[in-house]
């Protein structure tokens, strides 16, 4: 009987273990929109993983040639934390001829499935005081 009960001990124990690991997996998705009368826009993804966090925006209707610092932040829009997975992961977004940009990274950290997050788009590297546009990210269904 022991032996019947340790076998369905390391059974449920496994099982446990692969659905918390499942769980781990979280998506994100966020509209993005421009701040103070900007015309700019777009969309923002994250899916964090155990470990990493894949994150992806895109901008439009954006001025020609700027270069728009951006991050992930714990918080919202309307109640600002700090930088998600340290600021010098993110690389610039170069907005082309046409208003259009994109950037991906791939942070080394995880997001809390219960955490609140934003993508907060800077006006340029010189006014990082000023956010052009922004978004909450939200637990995709």
């Amino acid at each position: 009987m022991k032996r019947s009960s340790l076998v369905a001990a390391a059974l449920l124990a496994a099982t446990s273990s692969v659905a918390f690991a499942a769980m781990r997996h979280t998506d994100y998705a966020a509209t993005i929109t421009g701040k103070d009368g900007a015309a700019v826009h777009g969309s923002g993804t994250a899916k964090s993983e155990e470990k990493t966090t894949e994150v992806e925006v895109k901008l439009m209707g954006d001025v020609a040639g700027s270069v728009r610092p951006w991050h992930i932040h714990t918080g919202s829009c309307a109640a600002s934390g700090g930088v998600f997975g340290g600021a010098r992961a993110y690389t610039p977004i170069t907005i082309d001829a046409k208003g259009n940009g994109m950037a991906k990274v791939t942070l080394p950290v995880a997001m809390a499935d219960t955490g609140k997050y934003y993508v907060n788009i800077h006006e340029s590297s010189a006014n990082m005081s000023k956010i052009v546009a922004c978004g909450d990210l939200k637990h995709k269904m």
